[in-house]
């Protein structure tokens, strides 16, 4: 749901850059009518919740469990960190090399998980990083 200040996070592991961008990709038809991304389905997000404009992907080559490391080139990282690491501490229990997060946006976590190309991506959280 439309949240002014808040942003969601999903954490999971993909094979490239190009197969990140794909799964977030919206494709319009031949008449001009959206397509939604496999990313929506996925985990139950639509359009009248979706602003493609706040959406934004980190992808690693390499995978980690530092926060720090996931975060360090998004929008707001440091609010979004110190977020994170007051809830889970400065490592998660899992590694990862891609997290998109959705600003200005609360999810309200119809899905937990959902599989990219045989590899899970996780719902984290949403957090704060505007007042």
């Amino acid at each position: 749901m439309e949240t002014p200040g808040a942003v969601s996070l999903w954490f999971g592991s993909c094979t490239s850059k190009m197969v990140l961008r794909k799964y977030v990709e919206i494709k319009y038809d031949n008449e001009g009518n959206r397509i939604p991304s496999r990313f929506m389905p996925d985990f139950q997000i639509d359009f009248i919740e979706y602003n493609q404009d706040l959406l934004e992907c980190t992808y690693n080559e390499h995978v980690t469990s530092s926060l720090s490391e996931l975060l360090q080139n998004a929008s707001y990282s440091e609010s979004i960190i110190s977020e994170l690491i007051d809830f889970y501490g400065e490592n998660l229990e899992e590694q990862y090399n891609t997290v998109i997060r959705l600003y200005d946006f609360e999810y309200e976590e119809l899905v937990e998980e959902a599989k990219l190309d045989g590899r899970n991506f996780k719902y984290i959280g949403s957090v704060i990083y505007e007042d």
